[in-house]
Order: C-alpha cells, then structure tokens, then sequence
C-alpha cells in the first residue's frame, strides 16, 4: 500500500528559531494556513552569556502563548507523545487519515546525512508525509546539512527512520524532563478571530516587552566595553572563546534575518525599520566574518578585532532608531 499527503512543499525562505519550525511550517501550508501568526507570537532579545574564555553575545525567542495554543489559534491541532514504541505503525495510521508527522530523530542514524551519518550525533526534526509499503520507504522533508537551508522531499527507509528515533530517545531524550518526541497534526474546522490586524498586533506585543528589548540592548554596551578593555591590553581571544562566539553570531543573523521577513509578510518590507534592520544585519555580518577568519586562520590581528567595539556600538543605536520607527508605525 502507497498513501502520501500533497500538496506539501518543503520551507527554505529562512531558518526559523529550530529545525522543529522548519518542518512544521510547511504543515502548515498544507492546511492553507498561514505562518505570520506563528511568527509574530515570538520576539528577539540580546543577551549575554559568562563563559571561562569571557562573555558571549547572543540572542534568544521570547513566546507570547505556547505553540500548542498558538496553533489552535491558527486552526491547527497537535497529538503529542513523548515517545512511541510501535513509531512506525502510528506514522502509517497517522498518515491515511491526512495528518503529517513530525519525529526528533537522531542525525547520526539517517543515511542521506553525509555531514552527520554514522559521524556525528545531532537532534533534528523530519517531516514525514507519506509511505510506500512496495518499497519500505516514508516519504519525508529533510534537508542535506547543517550548515545551509536545501530542504527537500526525500525517501527514508523504514529501519533507518526508526532506529533515528529510537536513537534520539536514547542519547537526548532520557531523565525527568523528556520532551515530547512524536507530533502528528490535523486541521482544525474553526479558526480564531483576532481584534487587530497582524501589524498592529505584533506592534503591541512589542511596545509591551520593550523593558526586557532594552534590557538585552543595554548588555550590547557591555559587551562592547569588555571587547576594548581586551583589545586596549592587547589581549588576544581565545580560539575556543571565538568558535562560541562564531556560533551564537551565525544563530543571531539567522534571527535578525527572521525579524525582516516577519516584516515582509506583515507588508511594511519598504518601512524606514526595514531599512535600518538591513544595516543591523549587515553589521552582525561584518562582526561573523572578522571572528570566522581568525577562528579559521588562527591569526589573531588586533587591528581587525579593533572595529569591534564601535561595530557593536553602532548596532546598539540602530536598535533603538528600529524599535522608535517600528514603534511610531500606524
């Protein structure tokens, strides 16, 4: 027996916050839904993190609701279990009665990983929409490495799907806390109206957490302060201490660049924020690239790392040039 659910299309217009988001988004759309909702029920903060080589910059999600109710909101259902024994017979039930599935599974276990198979463990999400008992393969949405978005439609064998989700229960789901592992999804008859318009509704939510926006922008300046006193010592960082900081500055621009899409689907792409969000970016940028050649060529170069500090400090009054437009927006 075949049974495979379409219209269903992978989502590689950003990386948004997980892997789990990027193979939910495209469920979504399935159920002619659309994101934004999602996407505006979350906001970005800086923040600061104090390791032994100095502190990190970095940013994280805040939610408005949890995405199960967000969901609801939207008109879209989640099962949820923390782990299924019999997987590859709930994913079949699940799919003949038109609801996609979403696994965590481990990447160590899945074949067309060449970055990660039988090379390293990694937590990740699929999508799978389909199955093919002639063959033994689910249909599935997986992208081919970390490092860029290229998710595509691919087939997975039954035992390496399974064994990839057993896998992860194994090495990162165990203990008091274990997380849901296993989400199947269904359309909902009803859909909540909302009182504002997405705009105004996203506007509102950040004019409300401004004081914790602030808070995080202002560990911006602190960031910067201890770059100068370092550099003003001629004090070289330390390659562990740059590889850290390389990550969080590739998981910041991915987050700044979710912050501009949500603006373009909210309409306002062409808005003065917009523009000043593209500098933002464009400064982070410039900081990622300084950081990778050293952590790349192990060549420490004071008069490089010496734009640092103004750099940050330059992307601290964008932000609040960004926040006073967004804000003032009607």
């Amino acid at each position: 027996m075949q049974k495979i659910i379409e219209p269903i299309e992978p989502f590689n217009e950003i990386y948004y916050k997980s892997c789990l988001y990027n193979s939910l988004f495209p469920v979504i759309r399935h159920f002619q839904r659309s994101i934004l909702p999602l996407l505006i029920n979350d906001w970005a903060v800086y923040e600061t993190t104090r390791t032994g080589g100095g502190v990190l910059c970095g940013i994280s999600h805040r939610t408005n609701k949890d995405l199960s109710e967000a969901l609801v909101e939207l008109g879209v259902a989640a099962e949820k279990e923390r782990f299924v024994g019999k997987v590859v017979d709930k994913i079949k039930n699940s799919i003949d009665m038109e609801r996609p599935v979403v696994l965590w599974v481990d990447c160590y276990e899945i074949p067309m990983r060449k970055d990660t198979f039988q090379k390293k463990h990694f937590p990740h999400t699929i999508l799978v929409h389909g199955y093919d008992d002639s063959t033994e393969d689910f249909h599935i949405i997986e992208h081919l490495q970390m490092e860029n978005l290229s998710y595509d439609k691919k087939t997975i064998g039954v035992e390496a799907l399974e064994r990839a989700y057993f896998a992860f229960d194994y090495k990162f789901n165990q203990g008091p806390m274990k997380q849901d592992s296993y989400y199947e999804f269904y359309k909902l008859n009803q859909v909540n109206s909302m009182a504002l318009d997405e705009a105004e509704k996203y506007q509102e939510m950040t004019r409300t957490n401004m004081n914790v926006i602030t808070a995080g922008l202002e560990q911006l300046l602190e960031i910067s302060e201890l770059l100068y006193g370092k550099l003003m010592q001629k004090t070289s960082l330390s390659i562990d201490y740059a590889e850290q900081q390389l990550d969080k500055l590739n998981s910041l621009i991915l987050a700044k660049q979710a912050e501009r899409y949500k603006l373009e689907l909210l309409q306002i792409g062409q808005e003065p924020a917009c523009a000043i969000l593209d500098g933002i970016i464009n400064e982070w940028s410039i900081i990622r690239a300084i950081v990778a050649k050293y952590v790349y060529s192990n060549q420490f170069k004071v008069e490089q790392f010496s734009q640092l500090p103004d750099r940050i400090n330059n992307i601290y009054n964008a932000e609040l040039n960004f926040y006073e437009n967004f804000l003032l927006k009607k």
